[in-house]
């Protein structure tokens, strides 16, 4: 009788430890799964949602724009095409050279001096046109812009029918303006009628309804206001002469 219950209560003890065994076991692997699980969870959290990476994804950098002043009006040294009142055969074709001095003298900060100093200023820039082009008279926006560059090295670029809002983008980064046209469309009251066939303005500032001017078609043409709509209508280049039908260009013009 001793030795079976000896017997039994080993075989008792050894059942406990083997159940112990395993109660402990399986906490110890169900902490160990809890445990994972919230590492994952912790590790979503700190993910963004797939909504947030869509937005992070699609989301473009933001840009920011110039700022364009209601107006603006730079002070061009101003000269008329006869800066000595002689509407001679040569300085009745002398717009575009007049257009080009007053941009080559703003960007030099040079002044217009005096007539003499502007007739000498237009002489020189037909002089170059007629040895380097053969020809000075109504010369294309392609033939003003070499002429801008190559004789003064300032930068020029051809631009097709700009809007009024890229015009003034233009004027508000210090370029200058200028718009080849179809004169006799233009309306100034003070050309000698019939009005020039083809002419060249300069734009040098804009209102909130007009643009500023420096018309050197006339001798009141500083400042000379045209509406926004004006320009626009009139702007044709040269086009071998049917200016009215000629496309509509403009030179943008800066240092």
């Amino acid at each position: 009788m001793n030795l079976r219950k000896s017997s039994a209560k080993r075989v008792l003890g050894v059942s406990f430890f083997i159940i112990a065994v395993l109660v402990t076991g399986a906490f110890l692997i169900t902490k160990y799964f809890l445990s994972k699980e919230a590492v994952t969870d912790r590790e979503k959290d700190a993910l963004p949602s797939a909504v947030a990476l869509t937005q992070i994804k699609t989301t473009s950098p933001q840009v920011t724009k110039t700022t364009i002043p209601d107006e603006i009006n730079f002070d061009v040294p101003f000269t008329s095409q006869a800066p000595n009142a002689n509407w001679d055969r040569t300085h009745e074709e002398a717009c575009e050279e007049a257009a080009i001095l007053m941009a080559e003298r703003y960007f030099a900060r040079r002044q217009i001096t005096s007539p003499i100093d502007a007739e000498a200023g237009l002489q020189e820039i037909i002089a170059w046109e007629n040895q380097n082009l053969g020809f000075f008279e109504s010369t294309t926006a392609e033939e003003t812009v070499r002429i801008i560059r190559e004789m003064f090295d300032l930068q020029a670029q051809i631009v097709t029918n700009p809007s009024v809002d890229e015009i003034k983008a233009a004027l508000a980064d210090n370029k200058l303006v200028l718009v080849p046209s179809a004169g006799r469309e233009i309306g100034n009251p003070f050309y000698t009628a019939p009005g020039p066939l083809y002419h060249m303005l300069l734009l040098k500032g804009y209102t909130k309804t007009q643009f500023i001017t420096n018309d050197a078609g006339t001798k009141r043409g500083e400042n000379y206001p045209y509406n926004f709509k004006t320009i626009l209508d009139t702007n044709h280049d040269w086009n071998g002469g049917d200016v009215t039908n000629g496309a509509k260009k403009m030179i943008f013009v800066w240092k």
